[in-house]
């Protein structure tokens, strides 16, 4: 699965071979393409076909006194922009270097413009029935008057007039926050879709997307779902049973298990930010939040992940040989964080095991799916038990 818009190419220059392999796995996270990497001494020898790709530069010298026209030259002209002064990368496992990737590529933003790492609309579609119809542009008649916010939650009013109103509805007894990027909305179906109604824990998706077709993805996730899957409500109480999506442009806060939507944007490049959201989460519900972290590029939900499991939460992500971009969750077993790893379907059957059903629902537990999980305690990151912490 691809992004829609095509990334520039990088040029990677440093006389520090680790520098070069740091900042190569970095871009790698963000889906950027490297044109050329090399020792500053080796420059004037790289091809001109691979040079004529790059559409920006970083330069990383640890010898300030190294000299070459050519690198002198290159910082000096004008048409590619050239980053340096960025500072020394971190090792991977080092607590500063998830900030110091995302300045990396904050810079870069600045000089290239918006890198999209958005789910595209194209493939959000592509995982809807066919035979359905899927609603992908509101009428105007619907949202005049609303905010842009606020008109997304038409297409969730319209799927709560079809809801059986006489299912019993639970208090949520724990929350489960979906966070997912790029190839999320794929992994997040395929886990949904095995989750019965009447499970004992409340969900909350957050996924980068833009905010103009996040109705759709609403839609499209929700059809084979048993779960109810709605935009969230400002104020509304949160309920076993059912997915709330976060919006994608407006802070949420949480208190006495009740979200609500603030006017505040979210703090990040790009929103919802899992790591604001996490942060608020922890704040609102302590240790009955959890997190599961699907297919996505970058590292958003890596600042939170260590005082969340301090906060006694539970962590899971999706294996990253399933993920269509497998940086997210990569990110979080890399820093030693994830307490169970398994594709979406050994996840879905390790949440019912650990969190049970309500018996006053009548709900069956789909038992046929086909998954590469072992057992939950002989498939976690870090051989705990996934009941405990």
């Amino acid at each position: 699965m691809q992004t829609e818009n095509l990334h520039p190419h990088i040029g990677v220059i440093s006389d520090c071979a680790l520098q070069r392999h740091t900042i190569q796995k970095a871009l790698s996270n963000y889906g950027l393409p490297i044109a050329l990497s090399c020792d500053p001494s080796l420059f004037p020898s790289q091809s001109a076909d691979k040079i004529q790709q790059v559409a920006c530069w970083i330069l990383v010298l640890e010898d300030e006194d190294f000299e070459s026209d050519e690198i002198t030259a290159l910082i000096e002209q004008t048409e590619i922009p050239v980053l340096f002064g960025l500072g020394k990368a971190p090792n991977k496992y080092d607590e500063l270097y998830i900030s110091w990737e995302r300045r990396l590529f904050g810079k870069l933003e600045e000089l290239v413009g918006q890198l999209n790492i958005f789910e595209s609309e194209s493939s959000v579609l592509s995982l809807a029935d066919h035979k359905e119809p899927v609603e992908k542009n509101l009428p105007a008649s619907s949202v005049k008057g609303l905010s842009s916010g606020e008109a997304l939650y038409i297409s969730q009013q319209r799927k709560l007039a079809n809801t059986n109103s006489s299912r019993l509805r639970e208090p949520a007894s724990e929350i489960w926050i979906l966070a997912a990027s790029l190839g999320g909305p794929s992994a997040v179906k395929s886990f949904l879709d095995l989750i019965p109604q009447n499970i004992k824990a409340s969900f909350l998706y957050a996924q980068h997307i833009d905010a103009h077709f996040s109705h759709v993805l609403t839609q499209v996730l929700g059809r084979h779902a048993k779960l109810d899957l709605l935009a969230l409500e400002n104020g509304y109480p949160l309920y076993d049973g059912e997915v709330r999506v976060i919006p994608v442009d407006r802070e949420v806060k949480f208190d006495s298990f009740h979200g609500h939507i603030t006017e505040e944007p979210w703090q990040g490049p790009y929103g919802p930010s899992i790591d604001h959201l996490l942060k608020n989460a922890v704040a609102g519900f302590g240790s009955k939040c959890h997190l599961i972290v699907f297919s996505g590029m970058g590292n958003d939900s890596a600042m939170m992940a260590q005082a969340m499991q301090k906060s006694g939460c539970q962590i899971w992500t999706q294996s990253p040989d399933t993920c269509a971009s497998a940086s997210m969750p990569q990110t979080i077993i890399d820093m030693k964080c994830s307490n169970f790893t398994s594709t979406p379907e050994g996840l879905a059957e390790a949440l019912i095991k650990r969190v049970g059903c309500h018996t006053s629902n009548i709900s069956a537990i789909n038992t046929t799916a086909h998954t590469n999980s072992t057992e939950p305690e002989q498939d976690q990151a870090n051989n705990e038990d996934i009941n405990g912490v």
